[in-house]
């Protein structure tokens, strides 16, 4: 066997250790389900976790011993809202693709030296960036891209200025500045938006499915778009396997798109307990965010009106989190930060810890997410991940500390994190 040592670490390309197979000793493990740690051994052969074992497992001499020390050993952190591609700073406003491929592999770094080694981006990331990240191209977490959110005109996507003609009066493109989201209006150019995205690699698809805070002209409360339209996007989305994910706040916006066939609610604040009732009823996703929604309302260059939505979808927060623990609605992880804020990323863990016990929160933030990113059915390529298990992909973080009793140790990754691997390759390593 071969151990791992500070020393010696082995052969480095590109920051990334290489090797076919490990052995994790002296481990206590978190499986990504269990509320409890369990001292074991695990075997990575090939990208695959192989072995798991309370007793040595014995191995060939080519293998890479690492000595975990007591240390936990839990599955990659996932986030399912990430906007990659969103990330130029408010202050810097310009949409040459130059410069917001450089802020999108910056944030796509931060994440996964974070410990993220999968992220679902909630729409705005071509589906080639994804491409460059999951083939090792460059450096990040897995990606599962959303493509262009498509949005109706005066939607949440519809990011034009007051004075600016609508493309179609022009003879113009329906994309948005940076191509990160479309207008599409009736059923015909929802199902083109919706299978263009699939064509160019999109394992599901973002509509926008009622007023927002960030849009300057759709007010909360709108419903955005029509019920033929929803049915279209998720038809679209059917035929290919996978599944509609929606922006949306209010209790009217979630029964129309839940009614209509949309399997996953991002945001979702200012629900009642009806619609939390039916949305439980039918196994629909609220995927909603904790730090973005408490920083909002003093975000930098704001307008009032921008603020004054922060504040209204804000104020239910509360409530929506009762909802989604009384119903036993599945959520999953995930942060929505968008201008640079993704070094906020830590914080998403310890504000969650007000409402969910540790063990709850990494279960979020591994199994349940990884349960979710899996609703993109034969999209998904890359196999299980988000539990230790035999079989499954070696997302692995070796964590420094006690994850399952204090969730601040992650405010500082560098220090919190002594391993992380992806797809069973070394990406990162204190040890």
């Amino acid at each position: 066997m071969k151990r791992l040592l500070a020393a010696t670490i082995f052969a480095v390309v590109s920051g990334t250790a290489y090797a076919e197979s490990y052995l994790f000793e002296n481990v206590r493990i978190f499986n990504g389900v269990d509320d409890r740690l369990t001292a074991g051994h695990v075997l990575v052969d090939n990208g695959i976790i192989s072995k798991i074992s309370s007793e040595q497992i014995d191995t060939a001499d080519d293998v890479v011993v690492i000595d975990g020390g007591n240390r936990v050993l839990s599955p990659g952190f996932i986030d399912l809202h990430v906007h990659l591609t969103m990330h130029v700073p408010a202050d810097q406003p310009g949409d040459h693709g130059t410069l917001i491929g450089a802020y999108s592999v910056a944030a796509a770094k931060f994440f996964l030296d974070s410990g993220f080694t999968t992220i679902r981006d909630a729409g705005g990331t071509h589906p080639d960036l994804a491409r460059a990240i999951n083939s090792g191209s460059l450096y990040g977490p897995r990606v599962f891209p959303s493509g262009a959110i498509v949005s109706q005109t005066a939607g949440h996507g519809d990011w034009r200025n007051r004075s600016d003609p609508h493309p179609s009066h022009i003879g113009a493109g329906p994309y948005m500045a940076g191509d990160n989201s479309i207008l599409a209006d009736g059923v015909e150019k929802t199902l083109i938006a919706v299978r263009e995205n699939l064509k160019n690699g999109a394992t599901q698809i973002k509509i926008m499915g009622g007023g927002g805070v960030m849009s300057d002209f759709d007010p909360i409360h709108t419903l955005q778009p029509s019920p033929a339209e929803i049915q279209a996007a998720v038809q679209a989305a059917g035929d290919w396997g996978t599944y509609v994910l929606a922006h949306a706040y209010t209790s009217e916006a979630i029964q129309r798109l839940v009614e209509n066939g949309v399997k996953c609610i991002e945001h979702g604040l200012l629900i009642d307990d009806a619609t939390a009732r039916l949305v439980a009823k039918n196994n629909v996703v609220i995927s909603t965010q904790i730090t973005i929604f408490k920083a909002l309302g003093s975000m930098a260059g704001l307008s009032d009106n921008n603020r004054e939505k922060a504040e209204l979808v804000a104020a239910g927060q509360e409530n929506l989190i009762g909802l989604i623990n009384k119903y036993d609605i599945l959520t999953g992880f995930s942060t929505d930060f968008i201008y640079g804020q993704y070094h906020m990323l830590p914080q998403e863990f310890t504000n969650r810890a007000e409402y969910w016990s540790p063990a709850e929160v990494l279960n979020q933030a591994t199994a349940q997410s990884a349960k979710i990113i899996r609703m993109a059915g034969k999209l998904n390529r890359y196999g299980n991940f988000g539990e230790i298990r035999e079989g499954w992909v070696a997302d692995l973080l070796l964590i420094n500390g006690e994850p399952l009793q204090d969730l601040s140790i992650f405010a500082d990754p560098g220090s919190a994190l002594a391993l992380i691997m992806k797809d069973g390759e070394i990406v990162k390593t204190t040890l």
